[in-house]
């Protein structure tokens, strides 16, 4: 008998949960789960955001290298827009130039390498920037003397431009516009971008051919 009621009593000591501790349990596991699932929703989409953030940085920046490595390599060649004559310009900006929603420029430069002459175009290479759509665009021709009719290329290198304004620097002042033989001392660009607002880079010309202060009016 004893026997008998120790096992008896054992049997009733390792009884399991109740219903109540197991919808507490479970209850507590959706709550951890839930806690865990939104800390991991947010820490994903931040890391989004931020690569989003960082693409966006990164195309600004590619954008605004390579207009001032166009600039940086600026040619003293007469420049010619859209098969025109030669004009005595060798640098042209101003509102509307090129079929621009807002400010272009245009010029020429060197540094388009063309070892040996192997490739169908000029080591010199016509270019323009301009606003248009939305997009800063980057134009250019295979020929510095492209006929009447020619279309120039389209490289895109900015979306979600809103504004495109160019400014010249003559002495102190920044000039709205520029038509003369010689450059400006500077270039500065200003953006505005429609998630990253306003960017401005200046851009320090060759001073070669740098119009003198006095000569402007």
């Amino acid at each position: 008998m004893p026997t008998s009621c120790a096992v008896a009593c054992r049997k009733g000591n390792s009884a399991g949960f109740t219903f109540i501790e197991m919808l507490l349990a479970i209850a507590i596991f959706a709550m951890v789960g839930m806690a865990s699932f939104a800390v991991l929703n947010s820490v994903t989409t931040g890391d989004r955001l931020s690569r989003q953030a960082a693409e966006r940085l990164q195309k600004v920046q590619f954008a605004l290298m390579v207009l001032e490595r166009d600039l940086m390599q600026i040619s003293s060649r007469h420049i010619r827009i859209q098969g025109e004559a030669p004009r005595k310009e060798r640098l042209l900006g101003g509102r509307f130039l090129l079929e621009s929603d807002a400010d272009a420029i245009a010029f020429s430069q060197h540094g388009w390498r063309n070892p040996g002459m192997i490739l169908p175009r000029s080591e010199l290479q016509s270019l323009g920037y301009r606003l248009q759509e939305e997009q800063l665009q980057r134009l250019y021709t295979l020929y510095p003397d492209a006929v009447t009719g020619t279309e120039p290329r389209v490289q895109v290198l900015l979306a979600d431009i809103t504004e495109l304004e160019f400014r010249y620097l003559v002495g102190e002042r920044w000039e709205e516009r520029w038509a003369d033989s010689l450059w400006p001392a500077a270039v500065r660009v200003r953006l505005l971008h429609a998630e990253l607002g306003e960017i401005e880079r200046v851009i320090l010309l060759p001073d070669g051919n740098v119009q003198p202060a006095e000569t402007i009016r």
